[in-house]
């Protein structure tokens, strides 16, 4: 079984020794993109055994931070050219953050690789049952508004179970194969629970893969939703700003 690695590399022409490092280690599959977005994007909708973030100390630390909030359980190290300050060594090591160090010999640091690829390979066998770690999604509405975070899940195909958290209550959002099936928040169900969870700026969310909903109160394709929901946001917000 390949082990995918998800590196963000921020350089277009940025070709170094670690990159050439894992493209000659077998059985290892690497995927980059250019920047933290297109990374969450990807992870939404792909499996990867790690996150690799290249790059500037502080800049690699800030963004592997950030998608650790996103993917908790999803193993994270920044290839850094050297140490980093102080403070980025405490937050990289807050957040079980690994930094590997790029500027030390080409010897050094593939044995450094190998020894973090082995550590990343699975037992063989059947797996054991239950909600992959690695599938696990967390993160707040005020860095990504429950229509986006959807809308990613829908096009990944993902099933699972949304809940968001906020001042108002708790709600719950049910996928299934990509599609919206289930929606409950307080009394309401279906599209009217939807519609109130779009209305959300604060609060949090995490997605548990797998878990399928045995009731279905949706039925229209989660794009009609999106789009009703979002017209009836902008006829609102431009009914406010007319009164105010």
């Amino acid at each position: 079984m390949e082990t995918r690695l998800l590196i963000l590399n921020a350089d277009p022409v940025f070709q170094d020794k670690a990159l050439a490092i894992f493209d000659t280690m077998e059985e290892v599959e690497t995927h980059i993109v250019r920047t933290l977005s297109e990374a969450v994007s990807i992870l939404l909708g792909e499996n990867f055994d790690a996150f690799v973030v290249e790059g500037e100390s502080a800049l690699a630390v800030e963004q592997a931070t950030n998608a650790r909030q996103h993917f908790p359980s999803l193993k994270t190290i920044c290839l850094v050219p050297d140490r980093a300050r102080t403070g980025g060594i405490a937050a990289a090591e807050q957040q079980n953050i690994a930094l590997i160090f790029s500027k030390q010999s080409e010897r050094r640091l593939k044995r450094t690789l190998k020894n973090f690829v082995r550590s990343l390979e699975r037992p063989s066998g059947t797996p054991a049952e239950g909600i992959d770690p690695c599938h696990s999604l967390i993160g707040n509405l005020n860095q990504f508004s429950a229509a986006e975070i959807l809308q990613m899940s829908c096009l990944s195909q993902r099933s699972g179970r949304f809940t968001f958290k906020s001042g108002r209550g708790n709600s719950e959002i049910y996928l299934q194969h990509g599609s919206i099936r289930h929606a409950l928040f307080g009394s309401l169900e279906g599209e009217a629970a939807v519609a109130e969870i779009f209305r959300w700026r604060q609060g949090r969310f995490y997605f548990e893969e797998g878990i399928i909903s045995q009731v279905q109160t949706v039925d229209r394709p989660w794009a009609h939703l999106l789009i009703d929901n979002l017209q009836k946001l902008d006829e609102t917000l431009e009914l406010v700003s007319l009164q105010s």
